[in-house]
């Protein structure tokens, strides 16, 4: 069986990190195989290398992908449970709904209604999500910062499960 030698360079960027992969098969088919990682002021963070007996690139290349993988999922922020707000799974009182009504309308119309959200969701310990989804159960649209809900739009969007406060 004649065999070649060759050299397979790859590179990737994670985190601010520039990681190389170079493998280089000699005509044996032995396999070496170098990663380095370089991060963004020129220091080499991440090294290593390994020689595979013919053969051996298949089973290896498995073995580090489930390792790797297994590890990277214990690390992952994605596999940590999302921070969840101070107030979250706390039913909504008169007292917060009249507070989160009277806030909302406070602010003008012409405020992006993302932001005021986010800032409303800070204030009331609670998630963006949560804010919006209430304010239209307290007559409030929460399209528009500082706007009521018409019964033809409150409609659309569900109020019906709290009362709208008086205005």
């Amino acid at each position: 069986m004649l065999r070649m030698a060759f050299t397979l360079e790859h590179t990737s960027t994670a985190q601010d990190v520039d990681y190389t992969l170079r493998l280089t098969t000699d005509e044996d088919g032995n396999t070496a195989v170098e990663l380095t990682g370089v991060d963004a002021e020129g220091t080499r963070v991440a090294e290593g290398s390994l020689t595979l007996p013919p053969g051996g690139a298949a089973p290896c290349a498995r073995l580090l992908t489930q390792s790797l993988t297994a590890l990277s999922g214990l690390r992952s922020p994605r596999s940590r449970k999302p921070p969840t707000s101070g107030n979250a799974n706390q039913r909504w009182t008169a007292e917060s709904d009249a507070a989160l009504r009277e806030a909302w309308l406070s602010h003008p119309p012409t405020d992006p209604a993302p932001e005021v959200i986010r800032q409303l969701a800070s204030e009331h310990e609670r998630s963006p999500a949560a804010i919006r989804a209430r304010l239209a159960r307290i007559s409030c649209d929460p399209d528009v910062v500082g706007r009521l809900l018409n019964e033809t739009t409150a409609g659309l969007v569900g109020r019906g499960a709290v009362p709208a406060a008086a205005g």
